[in-house]
């Protein structure tokens, strides 16, 4: 008897202790799944990378109210960068329900709010990523994202892209470096410059810079006082102009004394419409490359773009470094690269090929040849070839260096790997995730965050002619066809049992 009773109460203590083992094994083994259709909380490589390398403790604070539309996709990614590494610290702050928390984070950031017209709380910080202890006396380095940034909306398509995982990504990858090398470009020869915000400047790379912690400037080539003994690397962006003997000796010697260096250099054309040279040759002799003065064209109609002459078209890229995340094995996988214009790059002395065209390309030195008296390209007399179009050499390090490798040399005949256009358009994520690879490569630092972009949602309710006629017909025909074909068949089935009961023979026995 007393056994009996104790039994009820050795399976509830076994229960117990079964949910006690389930919620350690979960806690240990945690694992989650993505049911989205575009897998937006799957986190992409670079991103897992990062996480698996923090070897201190991140604190990151969300300031979004409850009501915002935001904060569950916030809360989703966190979760998934959570589920990699235990380094995060997040913590959720409200502004409206929790003044007296936000007003303490605010005075320790200076993070700039003010009142919207319905009375909350908007910040110029929707997430705070800080790491170091400022009362431990130790500098403590934060970064700032905006909503904006979680979020790209384009105005006329009334379509949104999400950005969540880039803007988080970017900001751990900014908190954690320490160091800022110096990141030189030069100026003095008609270079796109950094600021400029046109679809061929370079204020977007810029920007990707800075938020990976570079430290970018500019350096006139053209004075007699240039100096790039403090740079990194030196990235010489698409001359229009030559360089003089003394300028590009400067920068050989540069790259001799262990320098890098990521010359982009396009075809620019002269008052005849020839090429011009870039007086570089020095420079393009330690690269292990000679530059042809001339346009590649190519003439694969896989490759190619319909409009034009075969200016532009998609590059085919070679296993290196550089091109790590752009190659894959499986073609179907790998980014294409947009090439806008480039001249021929051949290896000569030891470089590496990373991009050519294909054998159906021809080069013209001469661009009156491209045009016959008829208006259609002059192809026949032309070599179709194979052209390289990008090439990597490494030095061997100087007798005596300490450093952890030798001078490195990008070189690229294309003009527009740099432009601002290839990180307004996502199509042109492989130019974005090249030029991003060549730099950190020339600069023998970590690759740069660069996650994929989701593809584009529509944003609110958008009716079509069609669409609202199909609305029309749901609510007006098919919605009270269907109520009333459920109640037919209700009526007609309690109907059918009261015949039956009326039918049946009465259950009881006379006595």
């Amino acid at each position: 008897m007393k056994l009996g009773r104790a039994l009820p109460w050795l399976g509830v203590v076994a229960g117990a202790l079964l949910l006690v083992n389930v919620n350690v094994l979960g806690a240990r083994w945690y694992k989650r799944w993505d049911f989205t259709s575009d897998k937006l909380y799957s986190l992409s490589q670079p991103t897992r990378e990062l996480l698996q390398g923090l070897s201190g403790p991140v604190e990151i604070s969300v300031l979004l109210s409850k009501g915002d539309p935001l904060l569950v996709s916030v809360r989703h990614m966190l979760e998934a960068y959570g589920a990699v590494t235990r380094q995060l610290r997040v913590t959720y702050v409200d502004p409206d329900r929790s003044p007296a928390e936000f007003l303490a984070l605010q005075q320790k950031y200076q993070i700039l709010a003010g009142k919207a017209d319905d009375g909350r709380i908007v910040t110029d910080a929707v997430i705070v990523m800080a790491q170091g202890d400022q009362t431990a006396g130790a500098s403590q380095r934060h970064w700032f994202i905006t909503s904006d940034e979680l979020v790209r909306f384009d105005e006329e398509s009334g379509r949104s892209r999400p950005a969540l995982e880039q803007a988080l990504s970017s900001g751990l990858a900014n908190v954690l470096r320490t160091e800022k090398p110096k990141l030189c470009f030069t100026t003095g020869h008609r270079e796109p410059t950094l600021d400029d915000v046109g679809p061929e400047g370079l204020s977007e790379l810029k920007q990707r810079l800075f938020k990976n912690n570079y430290d970018v400037q500019n350096v006139d080539a053209s004075s007699p006082k240039a100096s790039f003994g403090d740079c990194v690397a030196v990235v010489v962006p698409t001359p229009e102009l030559e360089f003089s003997s003394d300028e590009a000796k400067r920068l050989a010697d540069y790259v001799r004394g262990g320098g890098s260096a990521l010359l982009l250099l396009g075809p620019t054309l002269g008052d005849a419409p020839q090429v011009r040279g870039t007086g570089l040759e020095l420079v393009l002799e330690l690269a292990g490359v000679s530059l042809g003065r001339n346009v590649v064209f190519e003439q694969d109609a896989a490759a190619r773009l319909p409009r034009g002459s075969g200016e532009l078209f998609f590059a085919k890229l070679r296993s290196h470094a550089i091109t790590r995340g752009v190659l894959h094995e499986d073609d179907k996988l790998s980014s294409r690269v947009l090439v806008v214009q480039a001249r021929s790059v051949t290896p000569n002395g030891g470089a590496t090929l990373l991009m050519e065209s294909s054998a159906e390309a021809f080069a013209l030195q001469d661009l009156r040849e491209l045009e016959t008296a008829s208006g259609s390209p002059n192809v026949a007399s032309a070599e179709h070839k194979s052209f390289g179009l990008a090439a990597a050499r490494e030095l061997p390090l100087a007798p005596g260096s300490k450093a952890t490798h030798g001078p490195r040399l990008f070189v690229t005949g294309a003009n527009n790997l740099a432009w601002n256009r290839n990180f307004q358009d996502p199509s042109l994520y492989g130019n974005r995730r090249l030029i991003e690879n060549a730099i950190s490569w020339a600069a023998a630092r970590p690759s740069m965050i660069s996650v994929p972009e989701k593809r584009e949602r529509e944003v609110g309710l958008s009716l079509s002619e069609e669409s609202l006629g199909e609305v029309l017909r749901y609510v007006l025909l098919y919605m009270p066809l269907s109520a009333g074909l459920i109640g037919a068949f209700v009526l007609l089935r309690r109907r059918n049992l009261e015949r039956q009961s009326r039918r049946a023979p009465s259950g009881g026995t006379e006595s």
